[in-house]
């Protein structure tokens, strides 16, 4: 069987394997998983940096398909080993198996032997991190206002997960707000704030009533949504301190 390195310098070969790759992918992966892409390849800054990619995913613009060939162009190019990471990444490898067999039996991959494993567990704190990390590059690639989504939707994701985690109820459609309330009751590492406990308690009061002002202020002044009034950079950093500080205070007395 010719390995990948040959498929990919076929021309014919590989044209048909960018786009088996490309139709999968624009059919199975979210921002979370072009990130979690990005960091086990080594991709994240070329990824995080592309023009259109992950905005265009975001709002489902039509030019998306185009930016997924443009990353695959330059992975073809430049890196063949995070190619066959997207070949073997759970999602884009039962996509294939189920859309393009043929591509899959020229690269030599036995199509009952696909594996289906997930992708090994990330900790709730490993989450943190790594939008920390995303929302620090949007930050000085783009500005203040680039960030503020990326880390209100991650620590939005972070509470759910710690409210799983600890068997906290918590619906499906719940609020960063209601999250955020329902972990300070029943969570047991914030039941008791230490010997200051009724001023610390109306200081995350304070953060609560922070949270529930950056819901509005994620849905009608970042690039959550195509908004036309932003805010302003002084305003935008206020915003992610605020969530920073939030995030950090928490990873902190749940871990």
């Amino acid at each position: 069987m010719p390995t990948l390195d040959v498929c990919l310098y076929d021309t014919k070969i590989r044209g048909k394997l960018i786009l088996a790759l490309q139709r999968a992918i624009s059919k199975q992966f979210s921002e979370t998983d072009w990130t979690d892409f990005g960091y086990s390849s080594g991709q994240h800054d070329y990824i995080r940096g592309h023009s259109r990619l992950l905005r265009s995913l975001h709002f489902g613009d039509e030019d998306y398909g185009s930016c997924v060939f443009q990353i695959l162009e330059h992975l073809a190019d430049y890196d063949h080993d995070a190619i066959k990471q997207l070949i073997d990444q759970p999602k884009v490898r039962r996509q294939l198996n189920k859309d393009s067999p043929d591509i899959l039996a020229l690269l030599g991959v036995d199509i009952e032997q696909v594996k289906t494993d997930v992708l090994p567990v990330v900790s709730s704190a490993d989450v943190v991190l790594r939008a920390l990390a995303d929302a620090e590059h949007l930050l000085h690639a783009n500005g203040p206002v680039s960030a503020v989504d990326r880390l209100h939707t991650a620590l939005h994701g972070y509470f759910r997960s710690l409210c799983a985690d600890s068997s906290i109820e918590a619906s499906k459609d719940a609020s960063i707000t209601a999250l955020f309330k329902a972990l300070r009751t029943d969570h047991p590492s914030l039941q008791f704030l230490g010997e200051h406990d009724k001023d610390m308690v109306r200081v995350l009061n304070g953060f609560a009533n922070a949270l529930d002002a950056l819901n509005s202020v994620r849905n009608n002044a970042s690039v959550a949504h195509p908004n036309e009034n932003l805010l302003d950079e002084p305003e935008a950093m206020l915003a992610l301190n605020a969530t920073r500080t939030v995030f950090n205070y928490v990873r902190t007395k749940v871990s």
